[in-house]
């Protein structure tokens, strides 16, 4: 089917309401039939689809009554056009074929990693598959993840020295439980649903990205700031039940609409980076930032409501979290329990000069290598704002300057690697900066560096 295809005609709005509802029966009934449906009480409503039968009788009843009315351009003709419109969009196209040329091979590389190194020692700490394959998804806090979405929520006040789950946020196993519960609300389900999320809010944050970054750059280079992102050597997590993915999405959704002016939209994103990480509350000082960066005028509620958005969200689960456990703090308390405690950035420098001033670099990198990799991370990150504030704008420095200052505050080193590949404005700025004969060398190296990361998380060698 050719990408040039003429515009359908007009149909009522009710009849096309129809047409979608149809469609998303017929989708879920495919699903069911797979899956073996799902039951779910809904206040004290028990929702029970275990056969695909009844949806798909449903979505015919619909399509007669619709095509008896309105006997034109039905939806299994207009579909496949709009689809085959919608895929030979360039954003669409570019952010589709980095997401499959960057994933499927990191995949790849831990699915090669377990079977010829092994697990660090000697069997991995968290299994829920004989298979290693379909266990590869879960490592590291993705076990924690989908103990939130398996069972919830749970706190016990008085051992605050043993991890809990209290303190990752909810926006992705929400979304995880949702999608699992279609597929079939088993564990296999749930894990697939874990990978489905992530991929796929990937996917919508590089189609983002393209727009944001074609908007400051010519089309090629905004590919080569998808390919840059995707093959960065710390973004491993983009295809893991992490929950990195959506947080960038959130981000770069939020900035763009917020650079366009779509206030409500930046909002209703910026609330769902304040829902996925602690720092996503820190948002709210880049967007307000951009807000006030920008001629006063018109809009001043919705303006705000898209500065604070972040701040609400984060709020939203502090509320419930005060509800849970009697105290609002207890998911920024919990972060001890994994070796998290909040200091000045400046005494985290000072310990790691003094253990190379006495040890030297030598054993520092023996000791310390995981924290020399994450460091290198923060240091780039931190390097490239000051060319991101004055090629981009200012609002984008900070938002690398808090997240970056933020991780490092709150447990050193740890994880700020993780927490940098959310970063895109460095990407769109390196895209801008890197000569095109050296763009070859950098998606090289970025890869060679992501299949280290990928052969150290998927062994469970405490990189991050």
């Amino acid at each position: 089917m050719s990408c040039h295809n003429s515009e359908p005609s007009f149909v009522p709005l009710w009849a096309r309401i129809i047409d979608v509802i149809c469609l998303t029966l017929v989708a879920l009934g495919a699903v069911v039939a797979i899956s073996g449906g799902f039951q779910q009480w809904i206040a004290r409503v028990r929702l029970s689809v275990t056969s695909p039968f009844p949806l798909f009788l449903w979505a015919l009843g619909f399509a007669i009554v619709r095509h008896w009315a309105v006997p034109r351009d039905p939806i299994y003709r207009e579909f496949p056009v709009r689809l085959v419109r919608w895929l030979c969009l360039p954003q669409v196209r570019s952010a589709a074929i980095a997401v499959v040329g960057t994933r499927l091979p990191i995949l790849l590389v831990g699915y090669l990693a377990v079977s010829l190194f092994g697990y660090v020692n000697g069997r991995p700490p968290l299994r829920y598959f004989n298979n290693d394959l379909l266990n590869l998804p879960v490592r590291w806090d993705g076990g924690w993840y989908l103990q939130i979405v398996t069972d919830g929520y749970r706190f016990l006040s008085n051992e605050l020295e043993v991890q809990q789950n209290v303190v990752f946020f909810p926006a992705y196993p929400v979304l995880v439980r949702l999608v699992g519960r279609l597929f079939g609300g088993r564990m296999i389900g749930y894990v697939s649903a874990g990978m489905a999320v992530s991929l796929t809010s990937f996917f919508a944050a590089l189609v983002y990205l393209y727009a944001f970054a074609r908007e400051r750059l010519d089309d090629d280079r905004a590919q080569y700031a998808l390919w840059l992102i995707a093959s960065y050597p710390f973004a491993v997590f983009f295809g893991a039940v992490y929950s990195e993915s959506l947080f960038l999405l959130g981000a770069v959704a939020a900035f763009y609409h917020l650079s366009k002016a779509q206030v409500w939209q930046a909002a209703c994103w910026g609330f769902i980076t304040g829902l996925t990480k602690p720092s996503g509350a820190l948002l709210s000082i880049p967007f307000a930032i951009l807000v006030l960066s920008r001629p006063p005028g018109g809009r001043r509620l919705g303006r705000l409501a898209a500065a604070i958005a972040p701040c609400v969200g984060l709020l939203l689960y502090v509320a419930f979290i005060w509800r849970l456990t009697g105290d609002p703090l207890a998911w920024a308390r919990g972060h001890a329990a994994w070796g998290r405690t909040f200091e000045p950035v400046t005494r985290v420098v000072a310990r790691q000069y003094s253990f190379i001033q006495h040890a030297g670099v030598g054993e520092y990198l023996a000791v310390g290598g995981y924290d020399v990799l994450n460091m290198v991370a923060a240091l780039f990150a931190l390097g490239a704002a000051w060319p991101v504030g004055r090629r981009i704008g200012p609002a984008y420095a900070a938002f690398i300057a808090v997240i970056v200052v933020s991780s490092i505050a709150s447990g050193g080193w740890l994880s700020v690697g993780r927490h940098s590949s959310v970063l895109f404005p460095v990407f769109v700025w390196l895209a801008a900066a890197i000569p095109d004969r050296h763009r070859p060398a950098w998606l090289v190296g970025f890869m060679a560096f992501q299949a280290l990361s990928a052969a150290l998380f998927y062994t469970w060698r405490p990189m991050f």
